[in-house]
């Protein structure tokens, strides 16, 4: 006998506190503020995101998005959860399963009222910069009883903490309480691609947070830079025995004090014109270092760098030549990465927030719809594209044949579309003859019909 497949756990009303549910949970109120950071500053937001507290790297992924190249890449990285469709898709083609989908649809499909974009755009964001996301249900009963509605909102992550002696996060609520994170239980969502510290396996802040120290000492070195190059400095030389200092009080000179003044006027450009004493000189300082280069170089590399981390190419990858469509990209983003995260997503939802509801509303959640995103199929275009390249190659092969004056038989036909992994077409057989014409005396009506002819084969231009 076959193995049987493993069931799929179901959900019942009876696993769920409806009163517990009802409650709401807020975050604690937290005064908002401008953070400055030095390196050492970074460094210790990124150990903190390895310890999975994340107050501190929160405030940091915040800052980051101060930087254009580091603000691009992740707008980039929550553009695949925006723009793809959404779609809820039934258990079962039974009539009560898609009555049920049917009430999910008003709820989380793409015009829903439990699930905002934005509470996702919120989600895919923490799980792009920390590797994982937080999410509360707050359920609401409908005054007739028939319903318990749900509505999805995004937790902040900066209160929540990984707490090593329970083995799970913990989240900080208003008035100093804790409440441990349990996703699926009707009020927590986790979303996560790992099962082990999810948010030391794929956190964008992790490498990201000293590109972006890099690129904003580049940056401060380079406008330093730019100022010394933009500022040409003026010396001037007084004429040969002109003294500069009164001998007895040490104070300048009249002239020297006059000169000063005229090269300070030259400086500002305040003065167009102006005389100065025979046998003095005006020397412009120029700075001619080619340092710009370097910090050019760097924010360059830098900005390729931001790109690799959270979309998993830097603009170079074009996989040309290349037979893994895996590489592709979808919104500029690497094809699996937008799968891994749309992944974490679908499942976040079903398990936390879509079989919760179902068992709440229906008894269990043994017909609980789902919402998928739509992706587009790069493996199936790929597969549709050599169908057509081997196709035509083989009507290539075939036109050839004929011209060459070969016998092109349904057999030959049948062969080499065998070796060209394509479906065999028939051959017409020409008619020899128009329909009631007679035959003449001795003509070939007695001979055996002739061979069959490729006739629906064109040639190629």
């Amino acid at each position: 006998m076959a193995a049987s497949k493993r069931a799929k756990k179901i959900r019942s009303a009876g696993e769920f506190d409806l009163v517990r549910l009802a409650a709401e949970v807020r975050a604690p109120k937290v005064a908002g503020g401008v953070y400055a950071w030095d390196l050492d500053e970074i460094r210790a937001a990124r150990d903190m995101q390895l310890l999975g507290r994340f107050r501190l790297p929160a405030r940091l992924a915040e800052s980051m998005r101060t930087d254009a190249g580091l603000f691009t890449a992740w707008l980039n990285r929550l553009a695949p959860q925006r723009g793809l469709p959404v779609r809820v898709e039934a258990a079962s083609d039974s009539a009560r399963a898609m009555r049920i989908r049917d009430e999910a649809e008003a709820l989380f499909g793409p015009e829903g009222i439990a699930i905002h974009p934005d509470t996702l755009s919120e989600l895919n964001s923490q799980l792009a910069n920390h590797g994982v996301a937080f999410g509360a249900c707050v359920w609401t009963p409908r005054a007739d009883g028939s319903r318990v509605d749900v509505e999805l909102h995004a937790w902040p992550i900066a209160e929540v903490e990984w707490r090593e002696a329970d083995r799970c996060f913990v989240a900080l609520l208003e008035g100093g309480k804790r409440e441990p994170i349990v996703h699926g239980d009707g009020r927590w969502v986790v979303l996560r691609k790992h099962e082990i510290m999810p948010w030391r396996a794929e956190a964008a802040i992790l490498p990201g947070a000293l590109v972006w120290a890099s690129r904003a000492y580049a940056s401060r070195d380079w406008s330093k830079g730019s100022a010394s190059h933009g500022n040409a400095k003026i010396v001037g030389t007084m004429p040969e025995g002109e003294a500069i200092q009164a001998s007895d009080t040490g104070t300048l000179t009249p002239e020297a004090a006059a000169f000063l003044q005229l090269l300070r006027d030259i400086a500002s450009q305040d003065a167009p014109v102006g005389i100065k004493p025979f046998g003095s000189t005006l020397d412009y300082i120029t700075n001619s270092s080619q340092a710009w280069q370097v910090w050019r170089e760097l924010l360059k590399a830098k900005d390729a760098e931001a790109d690799r981390i959270y979309l998993g190419q830097d603009g170079t990858t074009q996989n040309t030549g290349g037979n893994y469509i895996k590489a592709e990209r979808l919104f500029d983003v690497r094809n699996d990465i937008v799968e891994g995260d749309l992944g974490a997503i679908t499942r976040g939802l079903f398990t936390g927030v879509l079989q919760p509801w179902c068992a709440l509303n229906f008894g269990d959640s043994t017909l609980c719809p789902r919402r998928v995103y739509l992706l587009p199929d790069a493996d199936e275009d790929a597969r549709q594209t050599s169908i057509a390249a081997r196709n035509a190659q083989f009507l290539a092969a075939l036109v050839a044949a004929r011209d060459a004056g070969l016998d092109v038989s349904q057999d030959y036909v049948d062969a080499l579309s065998a070796d060209y992994g394509v479906r065999a077409p028939k051959l017409k057989v020409a008619n020899p003859t128009q329909p009631g014409a007679a035959s003449p005396p001795g003509s070939q009506a007695a001979q055996p019909p002739p061979a069959p002819a490729l006739a629906a084969v064109p040639r190629l231009r």
